[in-house]
């Protein structure tokens, strides 16, 4: 079995969507290719172990899973252990202070006209930097929600579903994927 990482999008914030961490790994035990799982924080991330090998299938095995029980509709993005080793080594504000990063992860590649229309996008004082799947943005202060680069303005000019994490969870869904 391989280990994996899933983040959800947009669970437990101001009272939508509401899903118990425990409740989700119980539900998330009943697929078949699963094996361990562990989650962090009610805001959605969960790191196990699969069977299964293609991301893809994992994203839709959870996300069908959720909705069934659920009645709701919620994103996922699975990342291999290799994919969030490469976001974490490859983080072009790592010298910043941690409480100012933010890594915001991609459902999909965007187009090269839509990730244009976003590495045009005057965020300051705030910066970020597209890559791949990926962007990483370090905020002028430690207050992401007053941040004008975020999450929205990402799937609005991208055009893609994503969600985003702060270093601190990255760092500790790595930690936890490692141990695993």
């Amino acid at each position: 079995m391989r280990t994996y990482i899933a983040i959800l999008k947009g669970i437990n914030v101001g009272g939508h969507k509401k899903i118990m961490m425990a409740d989700l790994r119980e539900i998330l035990s009943e697929i078949a290719c699963f094996g361990e799982i562990k989650t962090y924080i009610q805001s959605g991330n969960i790191v196990f172990s699969a069977s299964e090998e293609n991301t893809d299938i994992l994203e839709n095995l959870i996300q069908e899973k959720i909705a069934n029980h659920y009645g709701f509709q919620v994103s996922t993005i699975v990342l291999s252990k290799e994919r969030l080793t490469c976001v974490i080594d490859n983080n072009p504000y790592a010298k910043e202070d941690i409480k100012r990063l933010h890594c915001c992860f991609l459902k999909t590649e965007p187009i090269l006209e839509h990730r244009q229309k976003l590495e045009n996008f005057d965020a300051s004082p705030d910066a970020f930097k597209v890559e791949k799947n990926r962007m990483y943005i370090c905020c002028a202060t430690e207050r992401y929600s007053k941040s004008n680069i975020n999450n929205n303005v990402a799937e609005k000019l991208l055009k893609i579903d994503c969600t985003t994490r702060n270093w601190k969870t990255c760092i500790k869904l790595l930690e936890m994927v490692k141990s695993l």
